[in-house]
């Protein structure tokens, strides 16, 4: 039994580190292609410098731009901002969902609310935030923290009205509380459709963030973008477009590793251990 186990484990490892050695291969080879689209089209294919700079004055303006205390000032900000109003938004939009789906006729009313704001474009309404909070960083998390707010809060409320009654039938049954059937029947049922509801929060509120300091503000690397676009300094664009890259792709990262499911007192399932069928598709 135990050479079974032994060999299924290491062939579950193998296949693993095959599969994953040719997605980065593959990842590799898509970079690559695009290094050397850049390096023919400012080269040989003679793009002009207004459209695409070369690649080595990015990564020379990239140089400069981090050892500059303007650059990390500005990144400050910017993450501020983006933490802040995901955590607003994700505080008040997990929460307002469970609370509109304690009753069907709260859910039946709201769904379709929430629905209306997850479709409508916020951005339309920025210039009235700059107007009541001002240009400072209040009126950038007001205005993030409210575009991420519909997709978390429609995406809780979905994920809670499709729990199956049956399970919410067995926590009464048990004497089980309010807050302890939202707690560990409804939020573990619905848990796959308000992480949803939270990834796509958190790229939302990356985009809210860096474009509302791109219409009007005095902070932030999407300031600092705006200002090297109005002086042509394109160099200087490309390399915080990519800085912008780098904070997004980490942030992103971050939450995914947060919201990793845990069981308490037990380590992070491995996924080596996954049935031979899951790894031989």
């Amino acid at each position: 039994m135990a050479t079974t186990e032994s060999a299924f484990r290491a062939r579950a490892f193998r296949a693993r580190a095959k599969h994953s050695s040719t997605v980065w291969a593959l990842r590799l080879l898509l970079l690559l292609i695009v290094v050397g689209a850049w390096l023919y089209g400012t080269g040989p294919g003679e793009i002009s410098f207004l459209i695409l700079p070369p690649l080595g004055e990015v990564f020379s303006a990239i140089g400069g731009l981090v050892t500059t205390q303007v650059f990390w000032t500005a990144l400050g900000v910017t993450v501020f901002e983006m933490l802040v109003a995901f955590l607003l938004a994700a505080v008040v939009g997990v929460s307002l969902g469970f609370f509109l789906s304690r009753t069907p006729l709260r859910a039946q009313a709201s769904e379709p609310l929430l629905s209306w704001g997850y479709m409508f474009p916020v951005v339309l309404l920025y210039p009235l935030f700059l107007l009541w909070v001002g240009v400072g960083i209040g009126s950038k998390i007001a205005y993030a923290a409210t575009a991420a707010f519909f997709p978390i809060a429609y995406n809780t409320l979905r994920g809670l009205r499709s729990v199956d009654e049956k399970y919410l039938k067995v926590g009464v049954a048990f004497g089980a509380s309010r807050l302890a059937t939202d707690r560990h029947i409804k939020a573990g049922a619905a848990r796959p459709m308000i992480l949803s509801g939270l990834r796509i929060g958190v790229s939302v509120v990356m985009i809210s963030v860096v474009l509302a300091e791109l219409l009007g503000s005095n902070a932030g690397l999407g300031y600092e973008l705006q200002r090297a676009a109005s002086t042509l300094r394109l160099p200087d664009e490309y390399g915080i477009a990519l800085l912008l890259l780098v904070v997004a792709v980490t942030l992103q990262r971050v939450l995914e590793l947060a919201l990793r499911p845990r069981r308490p007192g037990q380590k992070a399932p491995s996924r080596a251990t996954e049935p031979a069928a899951q790894l031989d598709e």
